[in-house]
């Protein structure tokens, strides 16, 4: 008897304790789904977006590929594009399920109320869709990066016009010198600050002295300045008793 009573009471324990697990794991389940529900409007809008520029890429990868000349390397871009815009054609089929009608971001009822669930198939979608992006975009960079380097490199820039001028500097050069020489060696002396040219006419036969001793020699050997001596001795003289 007091053998069952035990058993009941944990029985009674242990049921108790696995329904407060279940009601904390239902109640972060209905918080997750409740908080899906009120972002499903804005999630929605950012997929769309998504598909939008994945349309968008692949033209471009269309562009890409057209530029690569080898037959194989030109397979093996267009296999990678093929992938993408099979994952990017998927993607919006799926994503048109749970919209009300093409062309819009309304959600139905029972995709928004399960969005939580949803949302994570699209984001792997989109997730696996960018790696195949990411592995095109490899290796057609290394296509170009191999194309470069197979390409011989280009030719060394001619200076044949380059040198024109500097040919034309150097033969107009001498020529320059030579006028210049013949106009200096054909133009007159300078002429020198004498006598001559303050009003005497004797010519000098000495060279100049330079500085104050040159002008005082100047000065003593003016005729002038001699006679004014001559004048001034005559005064004294004639003064003198």
């Amino acid at each position: 008897m007091a053998d069952s009573g035990w058993l009941l009471q944990w029985t009674m324990v242990l049921s108790l304790t696995a329904l407060c697990l279940s009601l904390v794991v239902v109640a972060q389940v209905v918080a997750s789904y409740s908080t899906a529900y009120t972002a499903a409007p804005l999630d929605v809008a950012v997929f769309v977006d998504a598909v939008d520029f994945s349309i968008q890429e692949n033209e471009s990868y269309d562009r890409d590929v057209a530029k690569v000349q080898r037959l194989e390397d030109k397979l093996r871009l267009g296999r990678l594009l093929r992938e993408i815009q099979r994952g990017g054609d998927d993607l919006r089929e799926q994503l048109n399920r749970l919209l009300i009608g093409e062309g819009t971001t309304s959600l139905r009822t029972s995709a928004r109320v399960l969005w939580a669930s949803k949302r994570l198939d699209l984001e792997e979608r989109i997730r696996r869709l960018d790696l195949l992006r990411m592995r095109f975009l490899v290796v057609y960079m290394g296509i170009m990066t191999s194309v470069a380097d197979r390409q011989p490199p280009p030719p060394p820039p001619m200076f044949r016009d380059a040198e024109k001028p500097s040919a034309f500097a150097a033969l107009s050069k001498p020529a320059l010198q030579k006028s210049l020489t013949e106009t200096i060696a054909k133009r007159a002396p300078l002429r020198r600050l004498t006598t001559h040219a303050i009003g005497h006419q004797e010519s000098v036969t000495a060279p100049h002295r330079k500085g104050w001793a040159g002008v005082v020699e100047e000065l003593q050997t003016s005729p002038r300045m001699q006679r004014r001596h001559a004048s001034l001795e005559q005064t004294t003289t004639a003064r003198s008793p």
